[in-house]
């Protein structure tokens, strides 16, 4: 089944189970969760760069990037041989830069196939992805969710989606992930549509 419909197959199945996503479903619209997915590699540096970093803060930086890069897409082509003194001054710290340019290398080289991620499931590509250097559980995540289009993800390591989900279904400030993930329970198989539209909520 195409992704857009079982996206939309999602929805009705949030909308029938909770009704908090259903408001949220009526005041956001369709989810554009993989409207416009971009290349995998490109999607891991954009994670990389928003890793512990506002929103705002993580847009600017990686619109300084592509600007330095003059393209709109970052490929593994793009950052061979750049000097990490360029890529400083678009906001880059030094470690991302490593685990980007690391990134580039491995992608390179052939020793990680990122095309070969759409044949693994979910568990698999995590634990190919964080054996990378500066890949950790959200930003495997957010690939599976943002560019191979895994539609039950749950970025639990996302402190705005735990935000949104206190707040949304009044639990305690100082709420567990296990407490989090009692509520999320009933989101699956769809928990990637459901954290898009918790993420809305607080847009």
């Amino acid at each position: 089944m195409d992704i857009s419909l079982r996206i939309r197959k999602g929805e009705t199945r949030l909308r029938e189970t909770d009704g908090t996503l259903a408001r949220l479903i009526d005041l956001h619209g369709p989810c554009s969760l993989m409207r416009s997915p971009r290349p995998h590699f490109h999607t891991l540096v954009w994670a990389i760069i928003n890793q512990q970093l506002s929103v705002k803060a993580a847009r600017t930086i990686e619109e300084r990037l592509l600007a330095y890069l003059d393209t709109d897409i970052v490929s593994a082509e793009h950052l061979k041989g750049k000097r990490e003194s360029s890529l400083r001054r678009c906001g880059l710290s030094g470690a991302k830069i490593r685990y980007i340019c690391e990134l580039g290398r491995r992608v390179r080289s052939g020793a990680l196939d990122l095309e070969s991620l759409e044949s693994l499931d979910d568990d698999q590509v995590s634990a190919v992805l964080m054996d990378l250097p500066g890949v950790g559980r959200w930003t495997a995540d957010m690939l599976l969710m943002f560019s191979l289009g895994r539609l039950d993800v749950l970025p639990i390591g996302d402190l705005a989606l735990r935000k949104s989900i206190t707040t949304l279904y009044q639990l305690p400030g100082d709420s567990s992930a296990e407490d989090i993930l009692v509520v999320t329970e009933s989101w699956r198989p769809y928990r990637s549509i459901a954290s898009w539209y918790c993420w809305a909520a607080v847009d």
